[in-house]
Order: structure tokens, then C-alpha cells, then sequence
């Protein structure tokens, strides 16, 4: 990919924007540890409490959050492995989620951050047994909330998927971004995480992203011939992400 169609979003692990990102997640999480956001933290998921009662909107905010659940983006990450023209941003995408999880799960003990006390009531009658799946699945990181897994993982769904789109379509790639700002947005409604915990999510997310897209050279193409014993034809090829 040349640089005039490179989305700002792909820098550099080697660079002063990945340092700040890494130095921001790293004083952002020593200051939620420290009880230093828990004021407005708290009084935003009061806010978010106090708006709840609609049938709605809380169909529509549990449709959505649902869509960053671990097995629904494991079974798109899936899909778009199996589709040649978007393996590689696939297989990205996969191992990103895997990451994501597995160090969120032992991050959230870490800093020590329990889940907001109050609980959604939803207005709307809900399938049996149905549940809004909890943030970590590892029961000893139930019960924390920082960093938001549903978060981070969103936005490494945009961080890759918009790269794959960009090189298409600009208005697109950046609209891809909307997703991990809904998300989060859901999570907050349903009382599943505090704002400082989705921003958490966010960085964390852009970090895991921005190592796994240079190490595994997401701006460049994927070549079947290394598999195959030849070489896949120039046009094929830079089709391929």
C-alpha cells in the first residue's frame, strides 16, 4: 500500500505516536487503579442508570453490545478467514481477538477495578435464560471491569477492518471507527463498565493492533504462492489483505 492511501491509523511500532499511545494506557491504568477517576466514574454510570426504562432502546443497545461478544466476532473473524480476498486480514483479526482476551483477562485482576454496583433493570421481557455476556469469561476477572474487553476488541475489528477498506473507500474506513464508540456507548447504558474502563479498551485495543499489523505486515499482500509452490498472478495479488 502506498503512502498516500496509508489510513493515520497505521503507525509504526517504532514511533513517537505508538510511545504516547503506550505511555498514555500505561498512566491511564495507574490512575484508575488508584481510585483518582472513580468520582466521575461513578456519578456517569448514575447518569446512564437514570436513563434506563425504554423497551427499546434497551433492545437496541443489547442487539448491539451482543455484536462485540467474544463468539460473535470470533465467528466473523472466521468468515473472513475462510474468504481468499480477505484471509490475511482475517487470520490478523483472529489472533488480535485471542491477544485481546487472554491479556485483558489477566490485566482486569491486576488493576483491580470492580464492576459498577448497579444493575440494569431491562424494561423489555427477555428470552429465558438469556444473559448479557459478561466482559471476561474467566470467573477470578468477572467481577473487574478495567479495561473493557468488549472495547478493545471492537476496536481492533475497526483498527484492521478499516485498513481493509481505506485502500477502497476513505468515508469508509473511517466510518468503520463508529463501532468501537457504539460499543462502548452500550456498555456504558447496560451498566457493564465505567467510562475510564472503555477508554482503557480503546488504547489497549489500539495497542494490541497497531504490534500485531506490523509484525504481521497487514499493508502488505498475502501471497498464496508461499503454500502453493508458485507464484500468485500481480493483479490477484494486490487484491489481497
Amino acid at each position: 500500500m502506498s503512502a498516500a492511501v496509508r489510513p493515520p491509523w497505521m503507525i509504526r511500532t517504532r514511533s513517537m505516536q505508538f510511545v504516547a499511545l503506550v505511555v498514555a494506557f500505561v498512566a491511564f491504568s495507574a490512575a484508575v487503579a488508584s481510585g483518582a477517576t472513580y468520582g466521575a466514574d461513578d456519578a456517569a454510570s448514575r447518569y446512564f442508570k437514570s436513563t434506563q426504562g425504554n423497551a427499546g432502546l434497551d433492545a437496541v443497545m443489547i442487539t448491539i453490545t451482543s455484536m462485540g461478544d467474544v463468539i460473535t466476532m470470533f465467528i466473523f473473524g472466521t468468515i473472513i478467514t475462510i474468504i481468499r480476498r480477505t484471509r490475511k486480514t482475517g487470520m490478523i483479526f483472529l489472533i488480535a481477538l485471542v491477544v485481546i482476551v487472554v491479556l485483558v483477562m489477566y490485566m482486569k485482576p491486576l488493576v483491580g477495578r470492580e464492576i459498577p454496583p448497579y444493575t440494569f433493570e431491562p424494561a423489555l421481557e427477555l428470552p429465558k435464560d438469556f444473559s448479557i455476556e459478561n466482559d471476561s469469561l474467566a470467573p477470578f476477572a468477572a467481577g473487574f471491569s478495567y479495561p473493557s474487553g468488549h472495547a478493545a476488541r471492537a476496536t481492533a475489528l475497526a483498527f484492521i477492518i478499516g485498513f481493509a477498506v481505506y485502500n477502497k473507500s476513505r468515508k469508509a474506513g473511517y466510518a468503520v471507527w463508529a463501532f468501537p464508540i457504539i460499543i462502548g456507548i452500550t456498555r456504558l447504558y447496560l451498566l457493564q463498565h465505567y467510562p475510564t474502563d472503555i477508554i482503557g479498551g480503546f488504547l489497549f485495543g489500539g495497542i494490541v493492533s497497531v504490534v500485531l499489523a506490523n509484525a504481521m505486515k497487514l499493508d502488505q499482500p498475502f501471497f498464496m504462492s508461499r503454500f502453493k509452490g508458485k507464484e500468485d498472478p500481480p493483479s490477484q495479488a494486490s487484491g489481497n489483505l
